[in-house]
């Protein structure tokens, strides 16, 4: 929908209260937890936890509700399918494993798949697992791609048809779910091991988080997501019935698994952040940072590092790291300075009113928690 119309539209949605409740550590001053719920409402987000860091401590609190008949109330321990901020998750991962020296971020994804992956239009430059996280690859989102995610092929019959771009891989930043899941299937390659085992046992374990890429091996309560505008009469993401869902066996299919490290993620917003803020103060972050594309004219306050955006809008004092994530008619948000003081904001429902590429809600609540460059909320 045009952002014009849905600006319009998404104003005559009705406001809800919002009260942040069930806080598990320190609770905001109450002037700024007054304002955060605030933009909460005028953002029309209907359910979700928001986690708060100011360096030292982390703090999580519910409001609202994750079923779209109202149901069951938001908690602070019930998971979220975190969409888009699971590629700075999947990045981590990466990186991780290239200091351990088990894959290299440079090197031909042939190497790793067994078999080619090149741009036909530039037979001779190949495709790294850098490019892949950083949306530099060539690869794009085709309609081919887009129109088959319910009865997916093979990821190479998708590069056959629509999803090369007639640009050089390592040229130009062409935002990309396929390329990022390929990713998945990179790691899988060089590892020899199922996707969420490796993100298990590279990322989750070693920080003590509860998190999957497949919503049937979460123990806990999962969210509902559902649009507002267009408004639907069922949750676009019904977490009762994926939940439900037989789990994947741990057999690796290189040419299939590439519908999980894009977007898949099952968190919660605590440890999302717990997450977050281990990425920034390792000793891989200066590389993940590293500004590999601009956003251009698409969104001048973003550039891409290796799975993160780097975020900054006219006046703050510094960029901020993390991601955004949108699907289903969820909106979430994954924001820390390099000091790791932030915020992670997992949704059930919310405006997707953008300014560019970020939306107003992430917009506003990074406004909000850093007015100088720190995040200090209590």
């Amino acid at each position: 929908m045009n952002n014009s119309l849905y600006r319009a539209g998404i104003h005559l949605v009705p406001r809800l209260p919002v009260r942040l409740s069930g806080w598990t550590g320190k609770q905001p001053d109450p002037a700024l937890e007054k304002r955060i719920a605030a933009v909460l409402s005028r953002q029309r987000v209907r359910g979700g936890t928001l986690a708060l860091t100011d360096g030292q401590t982390i703090s999580a609190a519910s409001f609202g509700t994750i079923r779209k008949d109202g149901s069951l109330p938001a908690r602070p321990d019930v998971f979220f399918r975190a969409a888009s901020v699971s590629k700075f998750v999947t990045a981590c991962a990466a990186l991780t494993l290239a200091r351990q020296g088990k894959i290299s971020l440079e090197e031909d994804i042939g190497a790793y798949l067994g078999f080619p992956v090149r741009n036909p239009h530039f037979h001779d430059i190949p495709v790294t697992l850098a490019m892949l996280l950083s949306h530099t690859s060539s690869i794009r989102d085709g309609e081919s791609y887009l129109t088959s995610l319910s009865s997916p092929p093979p990821f190479s019959e998708l590069l056959a048809k629509d999803c090369f771009a007639k640009t050089a891989p390592g040229t130009q930043w062409d935002y990309s779910n396929l390329a990022a899941g390929i990713a998945g299937c990179v790691l899988e390659g060089a590892l020899q091991k199922p996707f969420d085992r490796i993100m298990r046992e590279t990322v989750f374990e070693p920080l003590n988080i509860d998190a999957s890429f497949h919503p049937g091996k979460i123990g806990g309560t999962l969210s509902d997501a559902w649009r507002l505008l267009p408004p639907a009469r069922r949750a676009g993401y019904d977490a009762a019935a994926r939940q439900r869902a037989v789990p994947k066996d741990e057999n690796i299919d290189l040419q299939m698994d590439y519908l999980l490290a894009h977007g898949s993620l099952c968190i919660r917003a605590g440890d999302l952040l717990a997450l977050g803020q281990a990425a920034v103060r390792s000793d891989f972050f200066p590389e993940m940072r590293e500004k590999r594309a601009s956003f251009g004219a698409r969104d001048r306050t973003l550039s891409e590092g290796l799975g993160t955006f780097l975020y900054q809008e006219e006046g703050m004092a510094e960029p901020l790291y993390g991601h955004q994530g949108l699907a289903y008619g969820a909106v979430h948000g994954l924001f820390l300075n390099g000091r790791g003081e932030g915020f992670a904001l997992l949704t059930s429902a919310a405006s997707e009113e953008r300014e560019g590429v970020m939306t107003a809600l992430n917009i506003s609540l990074c406004c909000l928690l850093f007015p100088d460059g720190r995040c200090r909320p209590w």
